[in-house]
């Protein structure tokens, strides 16, 4: 189909499947409820034949009423030359919930599924401007730092929001125009959730009072993507191999700290939120010590590593001890964690991508474990022990590192080998010790990689 010939809606589509899959042609998990944006969204995919896989959940919240959204859904999905997918679910489940939260963690978990099961490139939604601009609102009636503000994207990396540039009344104009079939969710009618309250009393009025006020709410969002410009700018600046220069950080002011942490944070976990306090704590950084932190939330923190703050992620699992005998390794390779075991000869070792014990001079079984205070051993080349701790902080292991650091303990419980992360300009990947040293007498060696 030519240019010329698109209507101003498959244009918007076609431009942003141009412009973010570089001309080819995706296939995409299509959201659809069955009303007329997303029923408009399908059916232009259908005409610039955009082959994908459509996903309708039907809650069973209005009863027949959901059954016939679901009905239309799947009609025009095989009228149209779709594969279709459909999820039924329980409205009781969601009891004592927030009852839109719960059905978006729902959608989206099963549109996610479905991109998996499929291949597929992406998940199509028919957010439009008029959503657009209610995003922007909702985030400033909330009180949501400027770089939300910015609102959604026509491709974040997994959602693809075609119709971002066309209004709620050209896609109804379309859906007329092309004779689309949808149905009217009547609980949209409703002013129940903050949205609906927006879309149904206020936003209209306000064209009455403030002509143009939508266009100036969506440069609002543009606003805030300069600003999302500059903190990343800062932060680069401020970055280095072992994470925010310290000094540098401390000169900026308290309110750019704060919304930097906020930032760097969401690049991480995008959706995260942080309360107000927490957020507030990061003017606590200057006066941390080495080795300490304070929480952001359950799952994120700051860290203080000597010249530079870290911002870490809780693991959600620790490392549990693992025991190995000398026969299974000799069998076989092990993995533990992110490292791999295995026994083997002891011939022309690479010393700098993996540690070399001799099998022989190690009491067995052994076990791989979190290094705890107290833990000593001898380290190769000296004469006397000296603790982990110790030994961890001459080797330059940075204060984050520590905890990610496992020992080898023997049966005799005596540490044969530390196991930390790189350490730049240093090649050996951890520490073994002085009594199990691989020699010209060493036959067969235990290698950890």
């Amino acid at each position: 189909m030519s240019r010329s010939n698109l209507s101003q809606i498959e244009q918007a589509v076609k431009e942003s499947i141009d412009s973010v899959f570089a001309g080819s042609v995706p296939t995409l998990v299509i959201a659809v409820s069955g009303g007329v944006d997303s029923m408009s969204l399908l059916h232009s995919m259908h005409s610039l034949n955009i082959p994908g896989i459509v996903a309708h959940v039907n809650y069973q919240k209005r009863g027949a009423a959901s059954d016939k959204d679901a009905e239309l859904v799947a009609e025009k999905a095989e009228d149209w030359g779709f594969q279709f997918e459909l999820k039924k679910t329980d409205p009781n489940e969601a009891k004592g919930q927030n009852f839109q939260q719960w059905a978006r963690e729902v959608r989206y978990h099963f549109f996610r599924d479905l991109t998996e099961n499929y291949g597929a490139d992406g998940i199509a939604l028919a957010h439009h401007r008029d959503d657009q601009i209610e995003t922007i609102l909702q985030k400033l009636f909330r009180g949501a730092g400027m770089a939300s503000w910015s609102g959604m994207e026509v491709w974040d990396g997994e959602l693809f929001r075609p119709l971002l540039s066309v209004s709620r009344l050209q896609i109804e104009q379309y859906a007329e125009q092309k004779g689309i079939p949808f149905r009217t969710d009547e609980s949209n009618l409703e002013n129940d959730f903050a949205r609906n309250f927006l879309r149904n009393e206020w936003t209209d009025r306000l064209s009455e009072f403030f002509p143009g006020w939508k266009d100036n709410v969506l440069s609002i969002g543009e606003e805030a993507r300069n600003y999302e410009e500059a903190l990343k700018w800062i932060a680069n600046q401020i970055s280095e191999d072992n994470g925010l220069n310290k000094k540098a950080f401390d000169q900026l002011q308290p309110g750019l700290q704060r919304a930097l942490v906020l930032f760097l944070v969401k690049k991480q976990k995008p959706g995260i939120q942080i309360s107000e306090a927490n957020l507030h704590r990061v003017s606590e950084l200057k006066k941390l010590q080495t080795g300490k932190k304070i929480g952001l939330t359950s799952e994120f923190s700051v860290f203080r590593d000597r010249d530079h703050y870290v911002i870490t992620q809780t693991q959600e699992d620790a490392f549990g001890p693992q025991t190995f005998t000398r026969s299974k390794l000799e069998h076989s390779k092990v993995e533990a964690g992110n490292h791999e075991l295995t026994i083997e000869q002891f011939f022309s070792p690479d010393l700098s991508k993996a540690l070399f014990m001799d099998a022989d001079k190690i009491s067995w079984p052994i076990t791989l474990r979190e290094w705890e205070d107290g833990d000593r051993m001898q380290p190769l080349g000296m004469q006397g022990h000296q603790t982990v701790a110790e030994h961890l902080t001459n080797r330059k292991v940075s204060a984050i590192d520590k905890e990610k650091v496992l020992v080898i303990e023997s049966f005799e419980e005596s540490i044969c080998a530390l196991i930390f992360p790189p350490i730049k300009n240093q090649s050996s990947p951890g520490t073994i010790s002085e009594q199990v040293k691989c020699d010209s007498e060493t036959k067969w060696c235990l290698k950890i990689k």
